[in-house]
């Protein structure tokens, strides 16, 4: 059962990267960075479940990481970069928080931001298999 759950945040996790890139391509790019965002919770979320951890209902990347144990594998650029991208959990955000996020993110961010979060993807789902 423990696999099942995990299994089905590793496909959320997939459909949330390639939706990330989609946005990318198509120049939305509070929307791409959103998703990174979604894509590396879920896949926290998953290591969470594959632990034997209770997830937790948070969105913050950092907690998740300390909830997960793998904050101390991280070094301050990922560290920063996910404060970054926690920023971005879009939810309960007012029409004008969009807007002023969304003037603060260029092209050349939002690609770094897209390899960022498959390569701690990759990094992270090793840790599960």
């Amino acid at each position: 059962m423990k696999k099942e759950i995990y299994q089905k945040w590793l496909e959320r996790v997939k459909y949330d990267i390639d939706t990330a890139e989609a946005m990318y391509s198509t120049g939305r790019y509070i929307y791409a960075i959103f998703m990174c965002q979604q894509a590396i919770e879920k896949s926290l979320k998953a290591l969470l479940v594959f632990k034997g951890i209770e997830i937790i209902p948070v969105h913050n990347l950092r907690r998740l990481a300390e909830a997960s144990g793998v904050i101390n594998e991280l070094d301050k650029s990922d560290l920063k970069k996910i404060d970054f991208l926690s920023q971005y959990y879009l939810n309960a955000r007012y029409k004008e928080d969009i807007e002023e996020l969304a003037a603060q993110i260029t092209e050349d961010m939002v690609k770094e931001f897209v390899d960022f979060s498959k390569e701690k993807i990759k990094w992270i789902t090793q840790k599960i298999r």
